[in-house]
C-alpha cells in the first residue's frame, strides 16, 4: 500500500490574535492555510540528519563520496611541556634521510638525530607521513604539511622502533635530554590502529572542525597524505563539487562573523549538515550558478593570502576584501533564504561574539 501526505501551513490572518476562548469553527474563519510544496520526506529529512547526524545519509544528499567528521586521532605530533626542562620530543620530524640501508631522522625538541637500519622500519611497520594540520589551514589555502612517523600497527609497534632507536643510539646521544624527552614521548604518545592515507584519485574538502570551520580544496600528490584530528573533510569524486562545497563553508563561516556570531567549539560535520539546511547543496543550486561558485573558488584559492593569522575571524576578514568573494556572497545571499540561513547558523555558531575565535 503506497500513500502520500500533503503538508499544509497554517498561519492568522493579518492583525487577528489568538484567544483560547475561540472556537474551532470561529478560528477557522481568521486562518490562512496554503499548501506546502515540499513532500513529508524532504521536510522531515533536515530534522532526522540533525538528530541521528548520520553522515552517510548526509553524503548522499551532497552528492559526494563520503564525509570524514574528524582525521586521524594522534598525540605526541609537537610534543609537550612549556618550561625548557619540562619539554619532551615530538613526533614531528625536524629532519630525515635514508643513507644506504639506513634511516637517519631527528625528532622536533631534540638535539641529536638518530640512526637505525631500514629493516627496523619494515619490523615496526613505521612510516614517514606527511599530516594536513589545523594551523596550515586558512580559508581558500592550505600553507603546507608536516613529516611526521606513525606506525602502520599501532601505537605499541611506534613506541617499541622508538624504544629500539634509543638502544641503537645510546652512545651516540650527546645531549642527555635528547634521550628523557624521547622517552617521555614513548609514554605519552598514543595513534590509531588504522592509518589510511588520503586517495589519490579524489578531491577533498579540508575544513577546520574546532570553532571556525574554514576550508580549502586538497588533492593528494603523493600517497602519503594523512589527516590530523582537529581537521573534518568531504571526500569528493569530483573537483566541481570540492571548489563547490569550499566555497559554501566559507561562506557560511564569513555570514558567522558578519552577523557577529560566536562559532561553536565542537564542529565535527555540523558545518556540512549546515549546508544542506542552508538548501545550498549541489542538487539544490541551479548549473548556472554552481559553475559561477566553483570559477570563484578557483580564483580564490589562487588569490588567498599564504600567511599565518592570530585566528580565523582575521583569515575572514581578510578574505573577504577579496572582489571574488564579495561576488560570491553577493550571488550566495541571493540563493538562500533568510530564514533558511538562520537555521543553518544555529547549527554551527551562538548568538553574540566572543572576544577572540580560531
Amino acid at each position: 500500500m503506497s500513500w502520500s501526505s500533503e503538508l499544509y501551513v497554517a498561519a492568522l490572518k493579518g492583525d487577528v490574535s489568538y484567544s483560547r476562548s475561540l472556537e474551532l469553527d470561529v478560528i477557522r474563519n481568521y486562518l490562512e492555510i496554503r499548501r506546502l510544496n515540499k513532500s513529508y520526506d524532504d521536510y522531515v529529512k533536515p530534522s532526522l540528519l540533525y538528530f541521528t547526524e548520520d553522515v552517510d545519509e548526509l553524503a548522499k544528499e551532497l552528492n559526494v563520496n563520503r564525509i570524514v567528521p574528524m582525521g586521524l586521532y594522534v598525540r605526541g605530533v609537537y610534543g609537550g611541556g612549556v618550561k625548557e626542562k619540562e619539554k619532551y620530543a615530538g613526533l614531528v620530524l625536524e629532519k630525515y634521510s635514508l643513507e644506504g640501508e639506513f634511516f637517519k631522522f631527528r625528532l622536533i625538541n631534540t638535539k641529536d638525530s638518530l640512526v637505525v637500519p631500514i629493516k627496523l622500519l619494515r619490523v615496526y611497520r613505521v612510516n614517514v607521513y606527511k599530516m594536513l594540520y589545523v594551523r596550515e589551514l586558512n580559508p581558500f589555502m592550505i600553507r603546507g604539511s608536516i613529516n611526521i612517523i606513525l606506525s602502520e600497527g599501532c601505537a605499541e609497534q611506534l613506541k617499541k622502533f622508538l624504544r629500539e632507536a634509543l638502544k641503537l643510539n645510546e652512545r651516540d646521544i650527546s645531549a642527555e635530554e635528547t634521550y628523557k624527552r624521547v622517552e617521555k614521548l614513548i609514554i605519552e604518545l598514543q595513534q590509531p590502529s588504522n592509518i589510511t592515507p588520503l586517495d589519490l584519485d579524489k578531491y577533498y574538502v579540508m575544513y577546520r572542525r574546532i570553532r571556525a570551520f574554514t576550508a580549502s580544496v586538497f588533492k593528494p600528490i603523493s600517497k602519503d597524505f594523512i589527516v590530523y584530528d582537529d581537521i573534518g573533510y568531504i571526500e569528493c569524486l569530483d573537483e566541481a563539487i570540492a571548489y563547490y562545497y569550499t566555497a559554501v563553508l566559507n561562506y557560511l563561516a564569513f555570514k558567522v562573523v558578519e552577523l557577529k556570531r560566536s562559532f561553536n567549539k565542537p564542529q565535527y560535520a555540523r558545518p556540512v549538515l549546515a549546508i544542506y539546511i542552508a538548501g545550498l547543496s549541489w542538487k539544490n543550486i541551479d548549473d548556472s550558478t554552481r559553475s559561477k561558485v566553483v570559477e570563484l573558488s578557483k580564483v580564490l584559492h589562487k588569490k588567498a593570502p599564504n600567511k599565518e593569522y592570530p585566528n580565523q575571524k582575521v583569515a575572514l576578514k581578510d578574505i573577504a576584501g577579496i572582489p571574488e568573494f564579495k561576488e560570491l556572497v553577493k550571488l550566495l545571499d541571493f540563493k538562500v533564504s533568510k530564514e533558511a540561513l538562520e537555521v543553518a547558523l544555529d547549527m554551527v555558531s551562538g548568538k553574540g561574539v566572543k572576544e577572540e575565535e580560531d
